[in-house]
């Protein structure tokens, strides 16, 4: 080792003595899915962004509430802050510059050897890197399928920095808000949105709408029969969305006609007249014979049954 590299593990080994390095993460509980991909940078450090609990500093949440949520209790160590990234979101590592010397990468490890950090010797195809860390690099599209991941440090030489907060727990969503690929998202009437403990973006539709992509338009929700009568969805093959169940005293496809009571062509060749609440009279125009006829409420009711 040179003198050099020497100075710098030293310098390094200092700094994350005296440097608690821990924040609370800011994270949105609820986020909305993009319709286009979006790079994220991850600073590879324990120095800025490195949380130590799951809970109260990850998640900035209540973990009496949260933990009734989530088993991801264990996770209540040092580790820089939890990314959560949609399918196709790029991702980019970048490293700290005094870590160079120690021959960094960083490894696809099982969520206990997340937690205990990976101290066995690995195989080649769990290195997220093909070279060492050195700047900026950008995690391959493989590495980021759906579902959660754990990425974990590795080095050659030097302390073990994985113990210090250098691992980072990755969780990808899909959407699931689309009827047929180039169909609108939620067919229009609603938003794709994830919380922060679900797998996976799902429609949350808007008034008056429901099913998986929000696809069908609840018409009883508009409340189309008065008179405090039922409404009824009915299979779009009937012709008809939705039917009315009125109760007694009333009539019609929204029941709002009155039994015995004046309604559109009630009388033909003639105006209608209502007498009394329960019966109405028909004058005939001229030319037309002259009949009076009184329906008595309960009567017509009868018939319409």
């Amino acid at each position: 080792m040179t003198t050099k590299s020497a100075f710098c593990m030293v310098v390094c080994f200092f700094q994350l003595c005296i440097v608690s390095g821990q924040v609370i993460c800011e994270r949105k509980m609820i986020t909305e899915w993009r319709t286009e991909p979006k790079p994220t940078v991850i600073k590879w450090t324990p120095r800025e962004n490195v949380c130590s609990d799951f809970y109260t500093e990850c998640w900035n949440m209540n973990k009496s509430i949260s933990g009734e949520i989530s088993e991801e209790h264990n996770l209540s160590i040092p580790q820089i802050c939890p990314l959560q990234l949609q399918l196709g979101d790029g991702l980019f590592i970048s490293s700290e510059p005094s870590f160079q010397s120690y021959g960094m990468n960083l490894v696809n490890v099982s969520k206990e050897e997340f937690i205990n950090c990976p101290k066995a010797d690995f195989l080649q195809d769990q290195l997220i890197f093909v070279c060492q860390i050195r700047g900026l690099h950008q995690v391959d599209p493989n590495w980021l399928g759906v579902g959660t991941h754990y990425f974990a440090e590795l080095h050659k030489r030097g302390p073990l920095l994985c113990n210090m907060g250098l691992r980072l727990n990755v969780t990808v969503k899909q959407q699931l808000c689309q009827q047929s690929l180039g169909a609108p998202l939620c067919s229009g009437h609603g938003r794709c949105l994830s919380h922060l403990w679900e797998k996976t973006y799902n429609c949350h539709c808007f008034s008056h709408y429901s099913g998986t992509f929000c696809q069908k338009f609840d018409v009883c929700s508009t409340k189309p029969c008065h008179n405090n009568a039922s409404c009824t969805e009915k299979s779009e093959l009937s012709g008809d969305s939705y039917e009315c169940t009125c109760p007694p005293k009333f009539s019609g496809k929204n029941c709002t006609e009155i039994v015995g009571q004046c309604q559109p062509s009630t009388c033909f060749n003639g105006n209608c007249i209502n007498v009394t609440p329960n019966t109405f009279l028909c004058e005939c125009d001229k030319g037309f014979t002259v009949i009076q006829i009184f329906f008595i409420k309960y009567f017509l009711y009868s018939l319409s049954i």
